[in-house]
């Protein structure tokens, strides 16, 4: 069933350039049935990727936009006037969020304190209790907000924390946006589904079963993570650290569906647990107790040395690619460092050589442009 996971994410992908990252978010949170939050400028995908998920997996799909005057009758409902007039309390539910299996809510910081209690009690319970004390059971999976800005009052600060995952879009790479509007132009990408909410739950429960068996690993690497960020100043909850639904889960569901080795897990999904951007270069000197700095920094090099490519500077782009694979082989000698990281170096390494050689082709050919 990983198979599967790995295929939706593709097929999500697929219908966007540049948001493979936001494709494996999207589907991270659905596989852990947790909430998600894509935090960037507007025009950047955020719920044409969501709708589209739900396509693709054939739910029922709620979306809406909050602003500081969206009361909860927006979201779950209106109270039928008729009825009410002859003394029954009938709230009529049909296409909003109490029916929904997969909802996005834009703007989420944005709503009043009466609607974000109703929108939490729906995100943590499945359930809103209502003005006559009927209990409504809510099939939702998972819930995904945009906004634009952090949450800047303090008060908001313990609903943020509900969103497991948290996402900084950015807008697509410059050297990405001819691909993007030839894209957008002439695909016509498939929304026909591939899969249902019950082989997703499949997945989860086969998750669950694996979490059960390996349940002392991940509670280790779990708690390496949760005390290098801390020490680090990077805030995290109790909640998300503990809590066998919350961070636990997510580094088991990314070992499971991606057949990695836990530490890496926990390290491939770290970033999505940060409170902010500002975060980052805390989590960078972070990152130095769990992975080498050495390889962080090779990677960082062939990521330059294809920008110096993309602009077309070949001389830098190739010296930088050569120091890549220098950092990336020094670190073959230090057998303490390497042993979780030898695939991603030799990976690493070959995308360096590859580029070396497409770059020393293109040289070769404009000599051969001159003389001619």
């Amino acid at each position: 069933m990983s198979d599967l996971a790995r295929r939706l994410e593709a097929e999500l992908a697929s219908g966007f350039v540049g948001r493979e990252e936001e494709a494996r978010v999207a589907v991270l949170a659905l596989l852990t049935k947790q909430h998600a939050v894509f935090i960037g400028e507007p025009g950047t995908a955020k719920s044409a990727l969501v709708r589209r998920l739900s396509q693709l997996i054939n739910c029922r799909f709620f979306y809406y936009l909050l602003s500081k005057y969206t009361v909860p009758d927006e979201l779950i409902g209106a109270i039928d006037p008729v009825a009410y007039k002859n003394g029954k309390f009938v709230r009529n539910t049909q296409g909003k969020m109490p029916t929904a299996e997969i909802a996005f809510i834009d703007e989420i910081f944005k709503g009043s304190s009466e609607t974000l209690n109703t929108l939490l009690n729906i995100m943590n319970e499945r359930l809103f209790v209502d003005a006559d004390g009927t209990v409504y059971n809510c099939p939702l999976h998972s819930l995904y907000g945009a906004s634009n800005e952090l949450p800047s009052d303090s008060e908001l600060a313990a609903f943020y924390d509900r969103f497991l995952l948290r996402h900084f879009v950015k807008r697509i790479d410059a050297s990405k946006i001819e691909t993007a509007i030839i894209h957008n132009i002439s695909l016509n990408p498939s929304t026909k589904s591939i899969c249902t909410l019950a082989e997703i739950q499949k997945i989860y429960d086969e998750i669950t079963n694996y979490m059960t068996q390996n349940s002392g690993a991940i509670a280790r690497v779990t708690a390496q993570l949760v005390v290098v960020l801390r020490q680090n100043g990077i805030f995290v909850s109790d909640r998300t650290a503990v809590s066998p639904q919350h961070l636990p889960r997510l580094i088991a569901t990314y070992a499971y569906v991606y057949g990695t080795d836990l530490r890496k897990s926990a390290i491939a999904v770290s970033k999505y647990v940060l409170p902010s951007e500002e975060a980052l270069e805390s989590y960078k000197k972070a990152l130095d107790a769990l992975i080498p700095p050495e390889l962080r920094e090779a990677t960082e090099k062939l990521e330059k040395a294809r920008d110096f490519a993309a602009s077309g500077n070949v001389v830098d782009a190739k010296r930088t690619a050569a120091e890549a694979i220098q950092i990336a082989q020094g670190l073959f000698t230090k057998p303490e460092k390497v042993e979780l990281y030898k695939d991603e170096l030799k990976e690493l390494i070959e995308s360096a050589e590859k580029l070396i050689k497409e770059l020393t082709d293109i040289e070769e050919k404009l000599k051969q442009f001159k003389k001619a």
